[in-house]
């Protein structure tokens, strides 16, 4: 609009008076066509309601401004009208200013504190049904009181008589209209409520036009969102590079993905499960991390503040509602090991957040999670992202866990269900419920022998094989289906195997939720939820509690030491055997080996498949964050950890470095790059051997413990059956079965009796079950029981049959397998059932009943610290009275019953704690602190009394010690026999294009100028780089985070492959330049012979030249190159 022709006049009358008149009058031509009316007529809006700060500027009236129809109003005006920021428009009319209170108003703003903001009741039109199990228990809700919707920031409403906190994550009333209005999605929306969680952007300073620039889908919009709010000039990427990588973490796609199913379904949406060509939903995963604020305040406060979601591993409940509907919040150690860290209280608030009220549901390993609901914001309607709208939270707990159908249990027994909901798992096929069948207990009353374990028939167990891709039919799954968990077997009779239709057998059990028979499951529930497959790991390692164990009953220390010894011989030795035709092949095999360089390639293409597929992938740790890391907080594309840089080619872990050199064709005798990388990783391997105390017992294997489906094994036999020929039998051959005296264990191990000698035997009747220990269910008592209080619902046993061991160990009394008689003194139970936790709140509202309920939802936050502390009294009194000590035994099992306290409503009595910590908790061994970074305290550590024999962890650190001490000196002197040299393949590329210079110069001057010219440029290039290199790679650089290394490092080399611009060169072609480029920068780097830069940034050329220098080569796709194995049959 513009000229005389168009008018635009917005007049605001006595903001602050109890009758508002909204006077606006516009007459446009051009837009005429767009609208109904040229005029838009008075309103008078009188309406009289509660204060809002909902509105652009908020007043903070006690009487309806009109502001919030206003914004509304004006999301639809052309944006030539509507131009400058959201304060910029009230700027235009003659509106008194408010002072921004201390504590920020819901509608405008970033993080709070324990806000004591009010939010309306959760009753709205899509709340609970009255069929709902909540409404039927509860009874109906009153209709007579009109909930109160205000927001205001200076006091709680009362609703029904509760109070209700909300605390804001990162919320605006009215930009919230504007992104619904301009189709903003969800993630660029997370995007900025991340930063304004972080306090670097506020709401009210977004300029509305900007939100233009970021409109589109999640993976179009969102990388625009750092250049729109933070001017980031971000170097491009690579074309073709780093396309695996980001696939497997970039969260976008499949957000895209969710919200084109959920809209493609409309009216028959039922989760986002299993589609025909594979892909399934709930897959991205949005965190968070709680900070403490630090104030000196009575009650903590507390901030949440939002990271970057991730592509990562599904389970049941993100693929019901959608992956944007869950908010996993981090909660720091050393917040939840405060003793008033009133964690409980803060996230049994509401929660707001882009839009949406998110309630806490469960808690876990010092995790929170919530879940979007249908909860009012006090804005007019559902923000546009929330489709499917969510739930409420009385329908999303009835969906998952109908509490009127599961009263005969404890209420903490019922919360802890809900991690059945949120295990990572991979959806398989789908049952139909008529062949979810029900096994009949077969001695009611009596020890329940087969306690976690059902039966899946040989069609189900095929077709799942064929849907997740497993190498073979596996003899037993981990999963989730309807309301059980554990582990199916495959079904023992012959006939049901014959069966073409997919059935499972549940045993009583296993039947953790119960749902209704009247009651329609929807697919989500009746879809096989696979955690794992059976596998069998040969060899296995001890880790310290169990050697305590294995040597208190029996087993010679000298045992132990030897093993470790072989262990540290088989390490160095394999890494320096340099010697032979073969030798680099080998060392490529024991660098891989060592490393376990294939599986973590694997795990990290698999992203959230890794645990189904069988894969590892190392472990992340919220300590480890950087706090002041600002840089992090704009949304800049950042690497995977581990993930090497395909730019450069350089690997990022120090193993795949080696081994990528190795197979260019260096050698650790010619290229001192490489020997001080494999020296490097060496000395890091021996470190890790000694400090974790894991000794690798050869004859040794963990699996899957299974009871015995035949009924055919004696009560102390056992049956270990492999697919293949794993197993290293004393006489040095190989076999597929274990046969004799075995010991099985299984974590913890703490009490005597958490090893049990028995006899490995072979039935015809079990030839089908292999790859798991079969365990026999004859006798009085659940084998699996013995064992640390196991069961077969997918525990894990080692199994070890190393003659040095077993023939020297000796059960212990079974007396130590029983508690304690006065164990239950030492603890408060909270013995609430369900069913009088119903009657109880007979009759009241579904908001008056959630506080309570979520003390127990939330138990998990609650003496976190007491299983640590256990198990450290624990090792104190084993170290200083005895292993079998009343009192040792006694803290084994109030360790025991604290890990499973969540679950069981039991928590320690204050006494009790105050007096075990007074006479237990003491610094710990000092063979525990081995490895580890020394606590800053002058207190001594635990002594072993004088009367009492040598402790086998010590005796195992002395000699340890030593024996690594001998190593490093064998390191140190393969190493040193190795002087540095030149390679002169490397050098040859630059030195060849400098003859041919010359040669050029002979015969025209003309044309060796334009050709010297351009060696100038790229020589200049490099000399540059090299500086910049220096700059960049500083002492601190490895105290850095690994993800923060490898963006420095890409950043480094990308800008080292983009320059100098070879579109005017006549001399050389682009991969001429590369080549040139990485051999100019070794000769550059040359003096300094372990220089680091030109493998830095031009790994993959180098080798490129190394291979071709060495005669015939072949060039391979990364894709295949990542898939090559070495196997010992390869070479001599």
């Amino acid at each position: 609009m513009n000229g005389n022709s168009q008018k635009v006049r917005l007049s605001l009358i006595s903001c602050f008076a109890r009758e508002v008149t909204l006077l606006w009058t516009w007459t446009p031509t051009s837009y005429h066509q767009e609208v109904n009316s040229a005029l838009i007529p008075f309103i008078p809006l009188p309406v009289e309601r509660s204060a809002s700060n909902h509105s652009i500027s908020s007043t903070q009236s006690s009487v309806y401004s009109g502001l919030e129809d206003l914004s509304d109003m004006m999301c639809n005006m052309p944006e030539n009208v509507l131009n400058g920021t959201v304060n910029s428009i009230t700027s235009r009319v003659d509106i008194p200013m408010v002072s921004r209170p201390s504590t920020t108003a819901v509608g405008s703003s970033p993080a709070q504190p324990l806000s004591t903001m009010s939010v309306g009741s959760s009753d709205s039109a899509d709340s609970a049904s009255p069929s709902s199990s909540w409404s039927s228990v509860l009874g109906k809700r009153k209709t007579d009181e009109p909930p109160d919707n205000s927001l205001s920031p200076r006091k709680s409403a009362r609703i029904s008589d509760a109070n209700i906190k909300i605390h804001s994550i990162a919320h605006d009333r009215n930009l919230q209209a504007y992104f619904d209005n301009k189709k903003i999605s969800f993630g660029v929306q997370w995007l900025i409520a991340k930063m304004v969680s972080y306090d670097v952007l506020a709401y009210e300073d977004i300029h509305i036009p900007d939100l233009d620039k970021l409109r589109g889908t999640n993976e179009e919009a969102t990388p625009r969102v750092a250049k729109v709010f933070a001017c980031q000039n971000s170097k491009g990427e690579e074309e073709g590079f780093f396309v695996k990588e980001k696939a497997v973490l970039s969260p976008w796609k499949e957000l895209d993905r969710e919200h084109e199913h959920a809209l493609a379904m409309g009216d028959s949406f039922d989760g986002f499960q299993r589609q025909a060509d594979g892909w399934y939903g709930g897959k991205v995963h949005f965190g968070a991390t709680l900070k403490a604020i630090d104030k000196k305040t009575e009650t903590p406060e507390y901030r949440i503040q939002l990271n970057p979601p991730e592509l990562g591993s599904s389970s049941r409940l993100m693929r019901q509602y959608g992956s944007k509907n869950f908010l996993r919040v981090k909660v720091p150690r050393n917040i939840l090991n405060k003793p008033q860290h009133g964690l409980v209280e803060f996230f049994s608030q509401h929660f707001l957040l882009c839009g949406l009220v998110y309630r806490a549901f469960y808690a876990k390993d010092g995790s929170v999670f919530l879940v979007a609901t249908n909860c009012p914001t006090g804005y007019s309607r559902i923000p546009s992202h929330a489709h499917p709208p969510p739930p409420s939270l009385e329908n999303y707990l009835d969906w998952h866990n109908p509490i009127s159908y599961n009263t005969s249990q404890s209420v903490a027994k019922w919360s802890s269900r809900f991690a059945l909901g949120l295990s990572n798992s991979v959806p398989g096929i789908t049952i139909s419920r008529e062949n979810i069948m029900y096994l009949k207990e077969e001695d009611p009353g009596g020890p329940d022998m087969t306690d976690g374990c059902g039966y899946i028939n040989k069609i189900a167990l095929k077709a799942l094989r064929e849907l997740l891709q497993w190498d073979t039919t596996p003899t037993a799954i981990q999963c989730r289906i309807a309301g059980a968990k554990g582990l199916l077997i495959l079904h023992p009779d012959s006939s049901e195997n014959c069966s073409d239709v997919p059935r499972v057998w549940l045993r009583e059990s296993q039947i953790k939720v119960k749902y209704p028979e009247t009651r329609e499951l929807s697919s989500g529930h009746l879809t096989i939820d696979v955690l794992r497959s059976s596998h069998m790991r040969s060899p296995s390692r001890l880790a310290a509690e169990t050697i305590v164990n294995f040597a208190e009953n029996g087993v010679p220390h000298s045992v132990f030491i030897d093993l470790m010894k072989e262990g540290l011989d088989a390490i160095v030795d394999g890494l320096l055997d340099w010697d032979g035709p073969d030798a680099m092949y080998r060392l490529w095999h024991s660098v891989a080996r060592a490393g376990a360089v294939v599986g973590s390639r694997l795990a990290r293409e698999a992203g959230g498949e890794a645990r189904s597929r069988g894969f590892a992938i190392k472990d992340d740790d919220i300590e480890d964050d950087d706090e002041d890391d600002l840089n992090a907080v704009i949304e800049i594309p950042r690497s995977i950890a581990w993930w090497g840089d395909e730019v450069s080619g350089c690997p990022s872990a120090l193993e795949e470095t080696v081994m990528v050199m190795l197979d260019s064709g260096f050698t650790p005798r010619d290229c001192p790059v490489l020997a001080e990388k494999l020296r490097n990783f060496l000395k890091t391997m021996v470190d890790n051997f000694v400090q974790r105390y894991k000794i690798e017992v050869p004859m040794s294997c963990v699996g899957w413990i299974v009871p015995d489906p035949s009924g055919t094994l004696a009560p102390d036999e056992v049956q270990i059956l492999s697919k293949d020929s794993k197993f290293r039998c004393p006489d040095g051959t190989e076999s597929n079965v274990v046969l004799g005296d075995i010991l099985l264990t299984r974590h913890p191990c703490k009490l005597p009796t958490d090893t049990q000698k028995v006899k490995a035997v072979e039935k015809p009747e079990l030839r089908r079950y292999t790859d798991v220990i079969v365990c026999s269910v004859q006798g009085t008592r659940r084998f699996a029981d013995l064992l640390a209080g196991g069961d077969y619902d997918g525990d894990k046993a080692i199994a070890v049959w190393q003659p040095s061991i077993v023939s020297h160990f000796k059960n212990a009394d079974l007396k130590y397998s029983h508690p304690p008689d006065n164990l239950s003194e030492n603890f408060h139970k909270n013995t609430l059932r369900v069913d009088d936790f119903l009657e109880q709140h007979q009759g009241c509202k579904f908001d008056d009943v959630i506080p309570r309920l979520q003390s127990f939802l939330l138990g998990g936050l609650r003496d976190i610290s007491s299983v640590g502390k256990y198990s450290n009294l624990h090792d104190v009194a084993v170290y200083t009275l005895g292993y079998a000590h009343n009192e040792t035994i006694r803290l084994a099992y109030m360790f025991c019953n604290i890990l499973d306290g969540a679950k069981s409503g039991l928590t320690v009595l204050p006494e009790v704690m105050k007096s075990d910590t007074k006479l237990y908790h003491k610094r710990s061994p000092q063979w525990k602190e081995c490895g580890e970074e020394k606590p800053e305290t002058n207190e001594m550590n635990a002594q072993r009394p004088k009367g009492m024999t040598e402790f086998v962890m010590d005796a195992i650190m002395s000699h340890a010690r030593n024996h690594r001490d001998l190593k490093l000196q064998q390191v140190d002197s393969a190493f040193s026999r190795h002087h540095g040299h030149r390679d002169s393949s490397l050098e040859k590329p630059w030195q060849d294009a400098e003859s041919r210079l010359q040669r050029v110069k002979c015969n025209n001057e003309h044309a060796a100028l334009t050709m010297e010219m351009e060696l100038s440029k790229i020589r200049t290039h490099v000399e540059k780089m090299r500086e910049e290199y220096r700059k960049s790679i500083r002492r601190s650089f490895s105290g850095l985070k690994i993800e923060r290394r490898q963006d420095i490092l890409r950043s480094l080399a990308r800008d080292f492959s983009a320059a100098p611009d070879v579109s005017s060169f006549l001399f050389f072609s682009s991969e001429e330049v590369a080549r040139l480029k990485a051999s100019y920068a070794y000769i550059h780097e040359c003096p300094n012979t372990t220089g680091q830069f030109p493998w830095d940034v031009a790994m993959r050329e180098l080798g490129m030249i190394k291979a071709r220098s060495l005669g015939p080569s072949k060039t391979v796709a990364l894709g295949f190159y990542e898939r090559f194995v070495l196997t010992r049959a390869a070479f001599n």
